[in-house]
């Protein structure tokens, strides 16, 4: 500063000897020099102050600068922050809102210094929303704490969520200075929320019905979740969900060892991560049940058990039935066993076989009879007949597989021994649920059966030759005599001697009925009696059965009826001469057995299948009756109800066995309701198809002609070596005017056929040189086509149907059994020459 210098300056220029004013005016110049020197200071402290003042200015601009940077900086904060922010006094006036909670800046300084109460009002919040935020604010001030709730806000185009919180800024002395209020749009996760609820009762809904046991825990096993299948009581789950799973077995008292065992199975499923599985035993309300129990662990995404869920199925019905699958199984195992053993030990040779030929099943008597042939050996090691057989038996296989069908058949199987086995073999298909159908084969070893057979049927035929040639050789004089009592007939007689002739003839015939009963049982035990089929008149065969019997009832004076009299109905199929020999049987012995009263023939219709008619055939008597004990034996052969040397009436005790075995034949069974003293009932019930057309022929031979003179002019050809009979069959006819030339030997017959015309030739089988069988055989191949074609009778003894067959095929055209009738014979004659009707 300058102003010191001139100070000196003055001192300078006033001397130090001037005069006193020069000392007044140096002391006033020193004076002024002391004010000067003070104002300086003065100056300098201005100065001083000035910059202090300068640095002081500039250090709050400074702070200015500093204090607007940072509202600038918590400025951008607020307004950045995602929550909306005002600032409230403690007046509730608004003093600051960001950009987020008020978007419009105008409207953001019109808030400013409105209370929270009236703004909402202006903005038409709602009175409650209005209510709650007022209640929150006094409740925030009068605490001194935060507060948070939430809003639901509804404006024109949306309804939204908030989350608002309050929290009071105190100031030194710990009173409200400001109050912070946010709010959070918290309107996506309330979505996600009740999304979350919904999922979750959803999800509920579907554990609280499935019929499975479920229960949830925590990695400390306390129970999360039990629906209903596991507790049915609310208020129990509710419990539970306090409880770990051991607290609930101890006060459920469940024994130790079931804790344990759960708790192994617990740390396993937490260790392994794998599904636990076990059965249990349970006691509940409906029982004891079987349980299947499961725990399954969950963890997060760091390997940290979540939770652990447990489940429970009753499988008390399965496990029931697969113990009674286990026990059947034992049981099918030891049937099969069983069977096995049973199999094993039949002597028949089981097997079954697939469509390939493989043998999948086989018993012992198979592996037996295997090592015995050379049949299941490779085909390079059979020989050829074997090879042959093999192929039959894969045809009879194949045949079974393509037809479904069963098939018998018989084998003869040669061993490795050189013999014979016969076997009888049955296939049939045998389903296999997996692997198709296959072939089960049961054959049976007929061999001894062959063998006992052979020896039978050389038996039985040495027994039909035996009674065919005592037959022919009874007939043949029977013959003879029946012959002469017709002969004699024809003579002028006396009373006495046509009763002798009755006599003879009565005896006669009842010889040929006792040899037409043998010969029909005998047929029949062989099983060589064979039933015809056409059609008949059954009210005929009836009728014609009862005038048959009727004058032997005559003689008795027993009552004989026909009950019901059929009406003429359509024909029936079956053998009308075997039924009326039934009928005749028991009418013949009903009379004879009766000795007052009557004697009933009755028929009905029952119920049955539409194409044929089913009948029950009945005869009744009045006689003496049946001892219980004597009726089985009624049945056998020569067998009387009555026998020994008392017994008063004949017979040989065939006719009802005979009768018997027919309708047993016939697909009937012949029954006997009978007391002694109350007379007796035969019935028996057949079923008998209906004929597609009339008879062909009457059931009864109709009555012979009283005359044959339509026979006068024939010439007839007798062949016969035996003298008697050549005699009664040549009387007889000339007595009716036919022309008979005979001949002694076949060959004779023969020649004469071959040289002669004749209207017919009545040929005995049995003859010298030639059979009655060759001279027709030879006939019929004659070149003459008129001579060849001559009518041929075989006029013989021999009665069986198989004879009359061989007679018919050897070029016969009929056939007439000695002791033979005049009528059948000029029948026959008549039928041939065409002299008379056909059907006889």
């Amino acid at each position: 500063m300058q102003p010191s210098h001139s100070t000196a300056s003055a001192d300078q220029a006033i001397p130090a000897d001037a005069p006193s004013g020069e000392a007044q005016l140096r002391a006033a110049l020193a004076a002024a020099e002391a004010r000067a020197n003070a104002l300086a200071e003065q100056l300098a402290a201005a100065n001083s102050r000035a910059e202090r003042l300068e640095q002081q200015l500039a250090a709050r601009t400074q702070a200015e600068q500093q204090h607007a940077r940072q509202c600038t900086f918590y400025e951008l904060v607020l307004e950045h922050l995602p929550v909306s922010v005002a600032v409230i006094d403690t007046e509730f006036r608004y003093v600051f809102a960001n950009q987020l909670g008020v978007s419009d800046p105008v409207a953001r300084q019109q808030y400013r210094g409105q209370t929270v109460q009236a703004l909402s009002e202006l903005l038409q919040r709602p009175a409650d929303i209005v209510a709650r935020r007022q209640a929150y604010l006094e409740q925030a001030r009068a605490e001194q704490r935060a507060l948070s709730w939430e809003e639901t806000v509804v404006q024109a185009d949306r309804q939204y969520s908030m989350l608002i919180n309050i929290a009071p800024i105190l100031d030194a002395d710990n009173q409200p200075q400001y109050f912070i209020m946010t709010g959070l749009d918290i309107t996506a996760r309330k979505l996600a929320e009740e999304l979350v609820a919904r999922q979750r009762e959803f999800y509920e809904a579907i554990l609280n019905h499935l019929p499975v046991q479920l229960v949830v825990f925590d990695a400390e096993q306390r129970f999360l979740f039990v629906n209903p299948a596991a507790v049915a009581s609310p208020a129990f789950r509710q419990q539970m969900l306090d409880l770990t799973h051991a607290e609930f077995l101890t006060l459920s008292g469940r024994p130790p060892a079931q804790l344990e065992e759960r708790e192994a199975h617990f740390r396993r499923a937490v260790q392994t991560g794998e599904a636990i599985g076990w059965e249990e035993d349970a006691t509940t309300a409906q029982g004891p049940r079987r349980m299947l129990r499961g725990l399954k662990a969950v963890y997060d995404a760091a390997g940290a058990v979540l939770l652990v869920v447990g489940s429970s199925i009753d499988i008390t019905e399965r496990y029931e039935a697969e113990e009674q699958h286990r026990k059947t199984e034992v049981q099918l195992r030891a049937q099969q066993q069983f069977i096995r053993l049973i199999v094993d030990a039949l002597p028949n040779v089981v097997y079954v076989i697939t469509a390939a030929g493989e043998v999948k099943f086989r018993n012992a008597a198979f592996t037996v009879l295997a090592a015995q042939s050379q049949h299941m050996r490779p085909p390079a090691e059979q020989s050829e007949a074997v090879r042959a057989q093999m192929a039959k038996i894969a045809a009879w296989r194949n045949w079974v597989l393509d037809t479904g069908q069963s098939l018998d058949a018989e084998l003869a199987l040669l061993l490795n021994s050189g013999s014979i086995c016969h076997l009888r073999v049955h296939m049939s298909p045998f389903p296999q649920p997996e692997s198709g159908t296959d072939v089960l084969v049961v054959s049976t070893d007929i061999t001894a059966l062959k063998e006992a057979n052979q020896v039978a049927e050389a038996n039985s035929q040495a027994k039909e030759a035996f009674l065919a040639r005592m037959s022919h050789e009874i007939r043949t004089p029977l013959n003879g005599i029946l012959g002469m009592v017709q002969l004699l007939r024809k003579m002028p007689l006396t009373p006495v001697q046509h009763e002798y002739l009755s006599i003879m003839q009565r005896s006669g015939r009842h010889l040929l009925t006792l040899i037409n009963d043998v010969l029909d049982l005998a047929k029949i035990t062989a099983h060589h009696l064979a039933l015809d089929a056409a059609p008949f008149d059954l009210g005929a065969l009836l009728q014609g059965a009862s005038e048959i019997v009727a004058s032997l009832a005559e003689q008795k004076g027993l009552s004989l009826t026909l009950e019901p009299a059929l009406p003429p109905g359509q024909p029936l199929l079956g053998d009308a001469y075997r039924l009326q020999q039934i009928l005749l049987n028991l009418l013949s012995n009903a009379i004879k057995f009766t000795e007052r009263g009557s004697v009933r023939l009755g028929v009905a219709l029952l119920p049955g299948p539409p194409e044929a008619q089913r009948l029950r055939f009945w005869v009744q008597d009045t006689g003496s009756g049946i001892a219980p004990e004597q009726q089985e034996r009624i049945f056998e052969s020569f067998a009387q109800a009555a026998s020994g040397p008392n017994a008063r009436f004949d017979g040989t005790g065939l006719g009802l066995a005979i009768t018997e075995q027919l309708v047993r034949q016939m697909g009937g069974t012949l029954l006997l309701c009978s007391q002694p003293g109350a007379g007796s009932t035969f019935s028996f019930v057949l079923s008998l198809p209906l004929a597609p057309a009339a008879p062909t022929a009457p059931a009864v031979a109709a009555e012979a002609p009283a005359t044959y003179e339509a026979l006068r002019g024939l010439r007839v050809l007798l062949a016969e070596d035996n003298v008697v009979n050549q005699l009664i069959a040549r009387a007889l006819l000339e007595y009716w005017g036919v022309e008979v030339h005979t001949a002694g030997t076949g060959t004779e017959a023969l020649a004469q056929l071959t040289t002669h015309d004749f209207d017919a030739a009545l040929l005995d089988i049995h003859m010298p040189g030639l059979s009655g069988v060759e001279v027709a055989m030879a006939l019929r191949r004659h070149a003459h086509f008129g001579r060849a074609a001559t009518p041929l009778i075989a006029l013989t003894a021999n009665a069986f149907d198989t004879d009359r067959a061989a007679y018919l095929n050897a070029g016969m055209n009929g056939c007439v059994t000695k002791p033979f009738e005049e009528a059948e014979l000029c029948d026959w004659l008549l039928r041939l020459t065409r002299r008379g009707p056909t059907t006889a």
